[in-house]
């Protein structure tokens, strides 16, 4: 009898492939596992000391996961775009004594009706009691609406190939936006989502190092490099670049060794008055006053003990510019409108501890909104139409405004019909009505300069009368805050309150709010 001399090589073929099937398989069992563990739970538990308005997406999946961690006796969900991240203080609110409800933000910028819809589900996983969708007109996406006669066309093609390469859809629900049009997209854009939707470094590799450099600055650097400045406030104000006016006065409590500021002009000569204490500030009387001479411009240091010679013991330092002040357009603050002196640049936390707890969604106030309340409404806008308004069609950084604005116009003539942005807000209140969740929309402030373009017109009653109808129907709540506030000054531009706005419209908001909470308690 005779063997077959190839049956071990083909079983020893067999038996490497299949080896090499199962070590691959294994390998990239690991790499998702690997992808899921570090990604998206290990990173996350990384110090978060990002501020105010910086790595949007980053701090919108930190904040989602601390909300679904976090329990609370009642908690009111504020959603929506900017504009409700502009609108409200919910630490002032949180703050009230014996308060009825803790408010937290669901937001991100450019929050469109379509995200909110994909992250229905995420939502409800933070456990809310009361969802509040705070929306403006300016949130409907009016770039993908064409005036066609008497009506508007929804340019749903162009909508859908855009859509899929914005931030929310690559970072958030990739797998979801994919089921949903991978027939009506592009092969590099269906690839790029399949990718995105099954590795986390993929998705998260835009803001992956946001958290760690802000560490890395506020702990190992000298503070010459920051986002907004976090130090002492000074009682004359400051920009949040941390440019102080002519003059700084500052209670200095935390007296470190070295400060730095930035000087703008070569031969700045600045006076340091050193105060014993609130007393001494207000009969001004320094018990120490240092002039000193700065010849070289950009950042330096500042030694407290050779310019306080006399080694009295100081709480408050002024800071008071005797040469030729720049101009905040000459640093950069600014590129239109009115145009103000600046002095000195601080340091991050000048005169201040460094501040490790989470600031992303904690909102301060500086000189850069205040500075319109100061103002006549004359002189306000001349200022609004010079920064928001002149030549808008053909500067880069307001065109999206300048089309919300040409919306505005355009509503006077054409029939209201729902589209499908509109109709996403119809989905989310159906979807927290079918899970018995209270929801509440609000249409947020709008500045009167603006809101008159469209204020009388059919449309836009229209389009009101048609979402209370369809809320009501489900015994949800509308409200029109769109005229809350009348003062044109507590605006930054046509949607965004300035600090001082939102101060203001937060007590109009939860006054609104506060019987519906009532009734759950």
């Amino acid at each position: 009898m005779e063997t077959n001399p190839r049956i071990p090589i083909i079983h020893k073929v067999f038996g490497i492939k299949w080896k090499v099937f199962l070590t691959t398989i294994s390998l990239l069992f690991g790499i998702f596992v690997f992808d899921r563990i570090f990604f998206y739970d290990l990173y996350f538990l990384f110090p978060n000391e990002t501020e105010w308005d910086s790595s949007p997406w980053y701090n919108f999946i930190y904040k989602t996961k601390e909300l679904e961690k976090i329990k609370d006796k009642h908690r009111t969900i504020i959603a929506g775009s900017s504009v409700a991240l502009y609108s409200v203080l919910p630490d002032k609110l949180n703050k009230k004594e014996n308060p009825e409800t803790k408010y937290s933000f669901f937001s991100h910028v450019a929050m469109a009706p379509t995200d909110l819809y994909y992250y229905k589900e995420n939502l409800l996983a933070t456990n809310p009691n009361l969802v509040v969708y705070l929306h403006n007109f300016a949130d409907l996406q009016w770039e993908y609406m064409v005036k066609e006669g008497e009506n508007f066309s929804f340019q749903e093609k162009t909508w859908i190939q855009e859509f899929a390469h914005r931030y929310p859809t690559k970072t958030i629900y990739p797998l979801a936006f994919l089921k949903n049009y991978w027939n009506q997209i592009d092969r590099k854009s269906i690839s790029k989502l399949a990718t995105k939707s099954l590795f986390y470094v993929s998705r998260f590799r835009i803001f992956f190092w946001d958290p760690i450099i802000v560490f890395i600055d506020n702990h190992f650097r000298s503070g010459r490099k920051y986002h907004l400045y976090q130090g002492v406030i000074p009682k004359e104000g400051i920009w949040s670049k941390g440019w102080t006016k002519n003059t700084a006065t500052i209670s200095c409590e935390n007296q470190k060794d070295t400060e730095s500021i930035f000087i703008q002009n070569k031969n700045t000569e600045i006076v340091f008055r050193f105060f014993e204490n609130e007393t001494s500030y207000i009969t001004n009387v320094p018990n120490h006053t240092q002039t000193t001479i700065f010849q070289k411009s950009g950042w330096t240091d500042i030694q407290w003990e050779n310019l306080n010679s006399s080694s009295n013991p100081w709480k408050i330092i002024q800071i008071q510019i005797q040469s030729q002040l720049p101009t905040a357009k000459e640093v950069n603050l600014i590129r239109y409108g009115k145009d103000e002196t600046v002095g000195v640049r601080l340091s991050h936390f000048f005169c201040n501890s460094i501040q490790t707890e989470n600031r992303s969604y904690s909102r301060a106030s500086y000189w850069d909104d205040t500075r319109f309340v100061e103002m006549t409404k004359e002189e306000f806008q001349k200022e609004y139409f010079e920064r928001m308004i002149r030549d808008a069609g053909n500067r880069q950084e307001l065109w999206r405004l300048h089309v919300v604005r040409e919306a505005k116009k355009n509503v006077n003539s054409v029939k209201f019909n729902p589209w499908a942005e509109y109709n996403r807000i119809l989905q989310i209140s159906e979807y927290f009505y079918q899970n018995k969740i209270p929801f509440v929309l609000v249409l947020s402030p709008e500045n009167p300069i603006e809101f008159d373009y469209y204020k009388n017109s059919k449309w836009r009653k229209d389009w009101i009368s048609d979402l209370k109808i369809q809320l009501e129907k489900r015994g949800q709540l509308f409200i029109d805050h769109t005229e809350a506030i009348s003062d044109s000054r507590y605006f930054f531009d046509p949607h965004h309150l300035t600090y001082e706005g939102a101060n203001i419209y937060s007590s109009i908001f939860e006054s609104s709010i506060l019987p519906k909470i009532k009734t759950q308690n």
